[in-house]
């Protein structure tokens, strides 16, 4: 038998059932009697957070703003080729979102010097802005 201790409850690996932290609980009791016989608990897989795959222009400004990158921007689109710089520009001025995936990310993260883990990583900080 296995379990996981998940702080706020202990899982039995080997049905998946989720055991209550209750003494008046029989699984629980189960549980308790294992580690009483030496064993150890398996400690949770980590939590992975999703990179958003969209967050708002008011998110990825003030992201940059506080990556200390926001003021970088206007340099970094006059630095594209002309066919791209104007579509990124439109794009920087009118968008209401910002696509993880989208060309002008793309463009402009590597124009900034991001990559792709440091994108995400300012993908996933800006929407707790």
């Amino acid at each position: 038998m296995m379990y996981i201790d998940h702080g706020t409850h202990i899982e039995r690996r080997e049905d998946g059932a989720i055991i209550p932290l209750d003494p008046l609980n029989v699984d629980y009791a189960d549980y308790l009697a294992w580690l009483g016989e030496g064993n150890t608990p398996g400690a949770p897989l980590p939590v992975i957070e999703a990179v958003p795959a969209i967050v708002t222009m008011r998110q990825a400004r003030l992201e940059l703003l506080a990556a200390g990158k926001l003021n970088a921007v206007g340099a970094a689109i006059a630095s594209l080729p002309a066919d791209q710089k104007e579509v990124a520009q439109i794009e920087w001025d009118y968008s209401a979102t910002v696509e993880r995936g989208s060309e002008l990310v793309a463009l402009l993260g590597a124009a900034l010097g991001f990559d792709a883990v440091e994108l995400d990583a300012l993908f996933t900080a800006a929407t707790k802005r």
